[in-house]
């Protein structure tokens, strides 16, 4: 327990801190969640992760797998926009290592421009992605870490921002008895600025008078940019765990460097361990939403002891609501 002190009080001093500064953020798709199944249960799953999904809440989750696991999750986002997940963690002794690749997808756009409103017949898409590299080990039986380093990159057009970042993480069984903690910091990385040729213009410096030079080179400047570090606290309690029912009740404290505190809580009955439910309650204290939304709900089925599949649906307020497909396999 006084190990446990020192662990809370290192993690949170940083959060007390960081509360207080919020800010503009780039690369905002890290923000969405991964994983069909921590969606479905508010998206309240920091100590709860236990499976694949886990490289992207806390890496130090996937320590409580017993085998080798694979994963792929689709999200179809807003406006025919798309996030693709894909994961594998490899269990070697009593350390696991993990990869993961998250891609969003904007898909194509038209250029336009303050001369061809309506397109100058160009086109160009939008893309970011990130691809972790992840550790974790079991230090005891009830205490385990984690981390992830990341390598990013957005791409807009003929302009290209890339960076690194870092995943850490812990889970605890505390000394209650059916009751786990868990915490995660994710995104700690440098600022992300955009560089290419889609910046180059020519200007006029004295528009108002005629003779001048009005076609000068100029490279618009542009400014960096955070990523958006979230640090996540939570803990889940195992109501029920026999052989045909299994309940679990969890909760997370999220705070984000680009917006107001908030909580998470959710909950997950599985019956016979073959045919699971998932409800939760997102963004609690968040009054403007921006599409953030609240509701979360999903089902989740084990086709056989290595496949399973799960869905889940977020309610995203005015913005409507989003599905996501996810399948694992053991092997």
């Amino acid at each position: 327990m006084k190990k446990l002190a020192i662990i809370l009080g290192v993690v949170l001093f940083p959060i007390v801190l960081f509360a207080q500064n919020q800010g503009t953020t780039t690369i905002s798709f890290l923000e969405i969640p991964a994983g069909a199944r921590s969606i479905g249960m508010g998206e309240a799953y920091v100590s709860v992760a236990d499976e694949v999904s886990a490289l992207y809440w806390n890496p130090a989750g996937i320590t409580r797998l017993n085998t080798n696991q694979a994963s792929f999750q689709y999200t179809e986002w807003f406006v025919d926009t798309r996030l693709n997940y894909a994961a594998t963690v490899v269990k070697l002794k009593d350390t696991y290592l993990g990869v993961n690749i998250n891609m969003f997808d904007g898909g194509l756009m038209d250029v336009t421009t303050l001369t061809f409103p309506d397109g100058t017949g160009e086109e160009f898409s939008v893309q970011d992605i990130s691809l972790g590299f992840t550790y974790a080990q079991a230090l005891t039986e009830n205490f385990s870490i984690g981390g992830t380093l990341k390598l990013l990159q957005s791409r807009i057009w003929r302009m290209r921002a890339s960076t690194a970042a870092v995943d850490l993480g812990f889970q605890y069984q505390t000394p209650f008895d059916k009751v786990e903690l868990g915490f995660s910091i994710s995104n700690f990385g440098s600022e992300m600025k955009l560089s290419g040729d889609n910046t180059f213009v020519r200007v006029d410096l004295d528009p108002q008078n005629a003779g001048n030079n009005d076609g000068i080179p100029a490279n618009l400047l542009l400014k960096s940019w955070d990523l958006p570090l979230i640090f996540r606290i939570g803990l889940n309690y195992k109501a029920l765990n026999t052989l045909d029912h299994k309940l679990i009740i969890a909760g997370d404290a999220v705070y984000p460097n680009n917006n107001v505190n908030y909580l998470n809580f959710g909950a997950e009955y599985g019956f016979r361990k073959v045919f699971f439910i998932r409800g939760g309650y997102s963004n609690l204290f968040v009054e403007d939403n921006y599409g953030l939304g609240h509701l979360r709900g999903g089902v989740g089925i084990y086709v056989s002891d290595r496949i399973s599949v799960d869905y889940a649906y977020s309610d995203r307020g005015e913005l409507g609501g989003i599905s996501t497909i996810g399948a694992s396999i053991n092997f």
